[in-house]
């Protein structure tokens, strides 16, 4: 087996929002299904990736589907031509604005994404999340090429929250 993943206090900070049902955009995962940060650390050091994407010299994307193939968490991610523009709202979200379709029901998933750094220590993980590979936010300072490539994801995706009852 190759680098183990692992993460600081920090970093598990930042994953267990997708573990806990906030009234954040995005998907979340079954805590029956993986328990805690901690839970899903065990599981992906010990089974392969469907699929690595190599984001930059350092950071990969690591694709992963359940090992029973049931949902793991419900997906937070859709096109945006899926939606109506009247579902579609803006909101700031860590210092970027970003935009968020508003649904009846988040779809469920049995996909889940790791980014991490390598590292001398292991594979830093640096988010996770239910679903398949999305790509970051533009964000000023990226690499032209990567920048385009970013700006055009999210300008073709948006972030899904579920309404509130």
């Amino acid at each position: 087996m190759g680098k183990l993943f692992y993460f600081s206090a920090a970093q598990r900070e930042h994953v267990i929002r997708h573990f806990v049902q906030t009234d954040l955009a995005g998907s979340h995962f079954y805590t029956d299904a993986i328990a805690s940060p901690e839970a899903l650390l065990n599981l992906i050091n010990g089974i392969a990736p469907e699929q690595i994407i190599r984001q930059s010299k350092i950071r990969s994307a690591y694709s992963f589907k359940s090992i029973d193939g049931n949902p793991i968490g419900t997906c937070g991610l859709a096109f945006r031509r899926d939606l109506l523009e009247e579902q579609i709202s803006r909101h700031v979200r860590d210092g970027y604005t970003i935009e968020v379709g508003i649904v009846d029901r988040l779809p469920e998933t049995n996909q889940f994404c790791v980014i991490a750094d390598e590292t001398p220590e292991g594979l830093s993980i640096i988010t996770a999340f239910p679903g398949g590979y999305a790509r970051p936010f533009a964000q000023k300072g990226q690499p032209a090429e990567e920048y385009a490539l970013n700006k055009q994801f999210w300008e073709e995706h948006v972030l899904l929250k579920q309404k509130q009852s």
